[in-house]
């Protein structure tokens, strides 16, 4: 009877954290991402002149290694995000990463969290595929679909992913 007063749940979006081209995470060259064995997601690889990661949800920073390669969210639903920058980078020790966050800063949607530093990058040879990894979703999140597919160009911000109705 009194539906309007019901808080409406705000629909899960994830936007793309940089620009590049949608790829599925089997193709990613790791086996730990491509075999989803931390979670399932997408990745992008990405475009020549990406320099920064911004969020691809709003939550809490709830990790932040040294190494910079890798943030890990919190949406205040409990979705658990993580964006891993690049393959075996955590071995570069944080060259040619500047964080832009804080472990524990409150982060809107599309907010810059990771600066890159790409001459230093590539003069490491660094592989930068960016993976999207959904290690934990909240149960009314578990149901969602890509909206671009793979293969195709995205730029930072686009929304890829929704939630079925």
């Amino acid at each position: 009877m009194f539906r309007f007063l019901k808080k409406k749940k705000p629909e899960f979006i994830v936007t793309a954290p940089i620009a590049g081209v949608v790829t599925d995470l089997s193709a990613v060259n790791d086996p730990v991402f491509s075999q989803k064995l931390m979670g399932d997601g997408f990745a992008i690889k990405l475009a020549a002149d990406a320099d920064t990661v911004s969020a691809p949800v709003a939550g809490e920073i709830v990790s932040l290694p040294d190494s910079k390669h890798a943030v890990g969210l919190v949406t205040p639903a409990g979705d658990e995000i993580l964006i891993h920058i690049g393959i075996d980078t955590v071995s570069l020790n944080g060259a040619g990463f500047t964080a832009l966050v804080e472990q524990g800063d409150s982060v809107k949607q599309g907010q810059e969290l990771i600066k890159l530093d790409r001459q230093s990058l590539a003069a490491n040879n660094a592989d930068l595929t960016t993976m999207v990894i959904f290690t934990k979703l909240a149960s009314d999140n578990q149901n969602w679909t890509m909206t671009k597919d793979f293969g195709t160009q995205t730029t930072s911000q686009d929304i890829l992913i929704k939630q079925n109705q």
